[in-house]
């Protein structure tokens, strides 16, 4: 089963590489798998996959995530421009590229995933352990996590 994790993670890297290609801004995305545990028990296999002490640091469900700045759910990082390339690039992109991500999502899965993201209690920041602009999102369902990791690199 771990191998259908790992392979659906290259498909959904693949998805958001594209992504990334046609951003054109700078915006980096990755995704792997965590292994076989529900997202919302998948810290400790975060923390390893990331390399990053886990003090000062929590999965937090995305709806209850306070948002402050930009690009901080992955809505945002998959439609919205960092920086533009020109006066046409202002424009977030078509939302039914987030759409059909989230559809494709659930038919990959079996169902709609839930979604936690990484936030730092105060402590530690991601930035000042992962660099430069980080948003760390981890999804799935009961029986597989994922990590989504977006950065932007300019």
């Amino acid at each position: 089963m771990s191998g259908d994790c790992h392979g659906l993670a290259r498909q959904i890297d693949g998805y958001l590489q594209a992504v990334s290609a046609l951003k054109d801004d700078g915006s980096l995305f990755a995704c792997s798998c965590l292994g076989p545990v529900a997202p919302q028990a998948a810290f400790d296999a975060l923390c390893r996959a990331l390399e990053i002490a886990p003090d000062g640091m929590r999965l937090q469900p995305i709806e209850s995530v306070v948002c402050s700045g930009v690009l901080c759910t992955p809505r945002q990082w998959l439609l919205e421009r960092l920086h533009p390339a020109s006066e046409a690039d202002r424009q977030p992109l078509d939302a039914r590229l987030f759409d059909g991500f989230e559809s494709e999502l659930a038919v990959l899965l079996g169902s709609a995933p839930r979604w936690y993201q990484l936030v730092s209690s105060g402590q530690r920041s991601l930035t000042a352990q992962l660099g430069a602009i980080w948003s760390v999102f981890v999804f799935g369902t009961e029986r597989h996590a994922y990590v989504m990791h977006c950065s932007w690199d300019r």
